[in-house]
């Protein structure tokens, strides 16, 4: 068979920022960041404000029993599916690949303690369905009446690559006419905190508008948010015939593994250098096509440095930035978020800047944006890159959609 183009045809975030692609696109073009000191976990964090609970709400008294990941899924989907004009619709060659991170450990640590304590009875019956990290993804089939198959993946801090990427392939192979693609992740609480302090991973910066730096020289580790975004994905004569609006185009993706160390990237950047060409491979396209990269970058010293060498040693000097100075690291939702911003940043013709990078304390060929500049190619071709735990790497290549 002849693979099918894939085009982007509709946007769903919810960020620190809050609700919405419209909030988000916002905050990555202003000078603040969308992170805060939470007095209760004493770190600088991002979680969506209090003021959004009618929201949530909304959904949690449809769905008994749901948990804040599921909520934050059904929130992000109902707009992807707005933006697409795909509301209300039937859907059955559609698709829904919704990973998450962490499951529900509050949840956990509650039926624990009651177990514990000999109130076994007192377990909700919903226990189970409430930590599985598929439920998202169900859930938003159930309230779209989605049949094209639902299904989740768990790829640490790249889990929402990985799934638009997995979306665009069941899209572009045939198995699919269209996909919801994205990840969502709630995980700030006492045990990731607790966890990534102990990984020597956390940020130890108390002021908020400063405290995520990546790439830059005084960086000191990355700070833990809540978020996530989800993208509608559709075949292009599909868009085309129904006259929907076309905010961009994946060409590629690529995967790949370091096979190195749980928590620490090698060296030589050897998985980043290969999912890169890997996805460029699948895209057709050369490193010098390539006008931006979205790094993973979550400002801490040793990953920021390797990923920005791997890039430089490919691509040369190019115009890098990342969005985690901005809305910290959404976890298993950071790649969906940047996939989002990204596509934007195509569709408006602007890149946003780094957030607080000012100088690196590492040699390198790159062009780090600390300040947002407007992108002006007619054809405009990106890099998202996400990296997780247990070195896993993925890439997309997106670009602006010329027929």
């Amino acid at each position: 068979m002849t693979p099918h183009r894939v085009v982007i045809t509709g946007l769903g975030a919810i960020t620190p920022y809050g609700i919405g692609v419209k909030s988000l696109w916002n905050g990555l073009l202003s000078s603040k960041s969308a992170l805060a000191f939470n007095k209760k976990l004493g770190i600088v964090c991002g979680q969506l404000s209090p003021e959004h609970d009618e929201k949530l709400n909304e959904f949690s008294k449809k769905y008994r029993n749901m948990n804040r990941t599921s909520l934050f899924g059904l929130i992000a989907a109902e707009e992807a599916m707005i933006d697409a004009g795909l509301l209300n619709q039937s859907h059955v060659e559609t698709g829904t690949h919704i990973g998450v991170g962490f499951p529900d450990l509050e949840e956990i640590a509650s039926v624990s303690k009651q177990i514990e304590d000999g109130k076994e009875r007192k377990v909700s019956p919903y226990f189970i369905p409430k930590i599985l990290t598929n439920i998202p993804s169900s859930y938003i089939a159930m309230e779209h009446q989605l049949f094209g198959g639902n299904w989740s993946s768990a790829a640490a801090c790249a889990t929402g690559v990985m799934s638009i990427g997995d979306a665009y392939s069941n899209i572009k192979y045939g198995r699919v006419k269209k996909m919801l693609g994205g990840a969502i992740d709630t995980a700030v609480n006492p045990m990731t905190k607790v966890g990534f302090q102990r990984l020597r991973a956390l940020s130890k910066i108390e002021d908020p508008e400063v405290a995520s730096k990546p790439f830059d020289s005084k960086r000191d580790g990355f700070l833990l948010s809540e978020g996530g975004g989800i993208v509608v994905l559709e075949r292009l004569e599909d868009a085309l015939e129904r006259k929907a609006t076309i905010y961009g185009e994946i060409l590629g993706f690529g995967f790949a593994s370091d096979a190195f160390h749980l928590t620490s990237p090698r060296e030589d950047g050897l998985g980043s250098l290969l999912c890169m060409q890997k996805c460029l491979d699948e895209a057709k396209v050369s490193a010098s096509v390539v006008d931006y990269i979205n790094a993973h970058a979550t400002s801490t010293p040793v990953g920021d440095k390797i990923e920005a060498q791997s890039i430089g040693s490919m691509f040369g000097k190019i115009n890098v930035s990342s969005f985690k100075g901005h809305v910290g690291h959404c976890m298993a939702g950071a790649g969906a978020i940047e996939t989002i911003g990204t596509v934007l940043a195509i569709k408006n013709g602007i890149l946003p800047g780094t957030l607080n990078f000012k100088e690196t304390d590492f040699e390198h060929d790159l062009n780090i944006l600390g300040n947002s500049i407007k992108w002006e190619n007619e054809r405009k071709v990106s890099i998202v890159n996400s990296f997780g735990f247990g070195g896993i790497y993925a890439s997309l290549c997106l670009s602006s959609f010329i027929n």
